[in-house]
């Protein structure tokens, strides 16, 4: 990929560590390349079997504020660096909704971490960015560790 024709980069993050790395890798390839940043977090609703009903509401304010904060945060850091950047609230999977918001946005390049802090991330290490690399064959994906 020639670094020169990068305009737009998505990166998909959800408080790890390993995700902070790759928002801080976009953030300098963006304050390189001059190249707008999609900062992409993704609510993932948890399995029914977890949730009484009369709780879902709660729990879904709860995963809100957080997305909330989060987003907020990753802006700060952008802007404190001198990057553009806008924010993407997603719901569902991550891996596919990571895939549909960068053919959506038009971005040329896709930056996650190598594994994160999904419910089941323990067991399936990295299934975003292996979905990613499948599924979302069209876009340059950087996995960073």
């Amino acid at each position: 990929m020639d670094m020169t024709h990068i305009s737009r980069v998505l990166v998909g993050i959800d408080g790890s560590e390993v995700s902070e790395r790759a928002l801080k890798v976009a953030i300098e390839l963006c304050k390189k390349t001059g190249a707008e940043l999609l900062i992409a977090h993704v609510i993932e609703k948890p399995p029914v079997l977890t949730i009484v009903r009369t709780q879902e509401e709660l729990i879904e304010r709860a995963f809100k504020e957080y997305a909330d904060r989060l987003l907020a945060r990753a802006l700060f850091k952008a802007e404190k660096e001198g990057v553009k950047a806008k924010l993407l609230l997603l719901k569902g999977k991550p891996g596919p909704q990571l895939c549909e918001a960068a053919n959506k946005y038009g971005v040329d390049l896709v930056v996650v971490g190598s594994r994160g802090l999904g419910t089941i991330s323990k067991f399936i290490v990295g299934s975003v960015s292996d979905f990613l690399v499948r599924h979302c064959t069209n876009k340059s994906i950087l996995i960073v560790r």
